[in-house]
């Protein structure tokens, strides 16, 4: 059922973009772009995880003054704490958003908030007598930002919210790119 969840947010959001895109493409009102940067975490993740890094592929729709849509995959790893020994492994976290936008500037141009609703899935590798084991649990997720958009280039930071197993976990994503 997750999987089967997790499949259908997908499409929507690409298929929402991709139909989104194409009247836009040849306006100032339409961004895609691709970046990177570091991950921080706090709350439970951060007893768990160290700061870590993420990629992040995004699409940036403002069709009318101050008003757009923002769509975001991200990948990224975090190490684990040196207060949990050997047995716990890098933890890979993704997932997507879907941010309603307020734009204060012309188009794509200018400082930006966003904010709205995705999912994340966390994979954690732990190493046991037995072998190496892997698990992975994927949630609804809560998030807000900031970002600028300037030319050929955005950067954004975003908080992000979400619980697997009544452990609340919060990443801070950090990100500079490209765009086009």
């Amino acid at each position: 059922m997750k999987k089967a969840f997790k499949t259908a947010v997908l499409v929507s959001v690409a298929l929402l973009a991709a139909s989104l895109a194409a009247p836009a493409v040849a306006s100032d009102s339409f961004k895609i772009g691709i970046g990177g940067g570091a991950t921080f975490t706090a709350g439970d993740f951060s007893t768990l995880y160290k700061t870590g890094w993420n990629g992040t592929v995004r699409a940036l729709w403002v069709p009318v003054p101050l008003l757009g849509l923002r769509v975001a995959g991200y990948y990224g790893q975090n190490a684990p704490s040196d207060s949990l020994g050997g047995t716990v492994k890098t933890a890979s976290l993704y997932g997507a958003d879907a941010n309603a936008v307020v734009m204060l500037g012309s188009g794509t141009s200018g400082f930006y908030f966003n904010g709205g609703l995705g999912f994340r899935s966390l994979q954690q590798k732990v190493s046991l007598a037995g072998g190496e084991t892997s698990t992975t649990s994927s949630q609804v997720s809560y998030n807000a930002g900031a970002g600028v958009s300037m030319g050929y280039l955005f950067a954004e930071a975003n908080a992000v919210y979400f619980s697997i197993s009544g452990v609340n976990l919060w990443s801070f994503p950090v990100t500079v790119g490209i765009q086009f």
